[in-house]
């Protein structure tokens, strides 16, 4: 019965390893499907036949400052982004590629122009590239950023190559636009969160009603401030985080100030402490002394 069973274990142990064999043998001649492939996802992976430089110039003055600044285009502004790519391992094996541009601004009519070796051929989308004489392409998209009235996000330019075999990423250039109103809101909202925390910290340690008020009441200019950054009210909610600001440093000062009373008065507890001990101690020398002179 033994032998029967440890039989029977060894056979199917052996059939569990020949199936899993079979499947790695069988998998090991299927192709390697991507995301990309599937249309799972929106992920590619970077092209390696494609070599890519990009810059951005605005010729307003305040418009380029702001850019160097805070690394986003001005609302408003003009701007010119030029990428320019360089084919590199590229195999004949590969066949033909074409480039699929995709844009905010393209969406809505601007077309940027397409330069091959020095020359601009127009606009094409898509733009079939032949890498063996095409060694020099330059896209360029020259717009106008657009007006906002909170930090927004835009793509400037994407652009996919499609080979006979796959799909890769060349370059995705997104932008934040935005405006210096904008930022000062951003910032301020940010500093009365930073003071709203600071002031938590000081009423936790004291209990203070007085400071808690005012902390309720920054708080409630904070949620004031975001609401109207959200909908698209910067003045607003600057005047509202600032006013967050101050409320929230006045439940700081008054929980300082609740600390400090209560240290005084621990101090003066243990100073009262202290003095009636010493009138104690003088009292009873004193009675020591009477009791000796009596008994003197």
């Amino acid at each position: 019965m033994l032998h029967a069973r440890h039989f029977c274990f060894s056979a199917f142990f052996l059939l569990l390893v020949f199936c899993i064999s079979a499947l790695l043998s069988v998998s090991a001649f299927l192709p390697v499907v991507s995301i990309a492939q599937l249309g799972g996802g929106t992920e590619l992976l970077l092209t390696p036949f494609l070599e890519n430089k990009s810059s951005i110039s605005c010729p307003d003055i305040s418009a380029q400052e702001f850019l160097n600044s805070y690394g986003m285009l001005k609302n408003g502004s003009e701007f010119t982004l030029k990428v320019i790519l360089t084919p590199t391992n590229y195999s004949k094996e590969i066949g033909k590629t074409e480039l699929y541009l995709h844009s905010y601004f393209i969406d809505k009519g601007i077309e940027p122009s397409i330069w091959v070796n020095g020359e601009n051929i127009g606009y094409h989308n898509p733009f079939e590239m032949n890498p063996e004489t095409d060694k020099k392409v330059e896209v360029i998209l020259s717009a106008k950023a657009p007006e906002v009235s909170k930090r927004t996000p835009i793509t400037l330019l994407k652009i996919v190559q499609e080979t006979s075999k796959e799909k890769y990423l060349v370059v995705n250039i997104t932008k934040n636009v935005s405006s210096p109103l904008i930022e000062r809101a951003l910032a301020e909202i940010e500093k009365a969160k930073s003071e709203i925390k600071k002031a938590k910290t000081v009423i936790n340690e004291t209990g203070s009603e007085e400071a808690s008020n005012y902390l309720q009441t920054a708080e409630l200019h904070l949620r004031n401030a975001e609401n109207a950054y959200n909908e698209g009210r910067p003045v607003e909610a600057r005047e509202e985080a600032k006013n967050a600001i101050e409320s929230a440093r006045l439940a700081c000062e008054r929980a300082s100030a609740a600390r400090s009373f209560a240290s005084m008065l621990k101090f003066v507890a243990l100073a009262v402490v202290v003095v009636i001990a010493v009138v104690a101690v003088l009292l009873l020398l004193l009675k020591r002394q009477r009791e000796r002179g009596k008994l003197g």
